[in-house]
């Protein structure tokens, strides 16, 4: 799958965005992912794409993964689909 460059890793009332996408605002049926940023929105959007490419890849979403430092990674700068690709790696999940 193809990755999309960061345009905006958005703040704690900001939201993040990848380059061509529109800002990922919060979906109010997505009270998990919401709960786990605690209210954060660059952070959220961050879970949000690692959460669709995981579930994209394997039919389980972010959360049903043991724990993983989302956070650090997120502060870190990292990309959320590599972050997501990674966590599957150390899963056992192979494409």
């Amino acid at each position: 799958m193809a990755i999309l460059p960061v345009a905006r890793r958005g703040g704690p009332a900001t939201p993040f965005q990848l380059a061509t996408r529109p800002p990922i605002e919060r979906e109010p049926l997505d009270q998990r992912l919401w709960d786990y940023a605690a209210g954060h929105l660059g952070f959220y959007g961050f879970l949000r794409i690692a959460d669709a490419r995981i579930s994209r890849k394997v039919m389980v979403g972010l959360l049903d993964l043991p724990d993983r430092n989302w956070r650090d990674a997120y502060d870190d700068e990292a990309h959320p689909s590599e972050e997501a690709d990674e966590a599957l790696d150390e899963e056992g999940y192979r494409e």
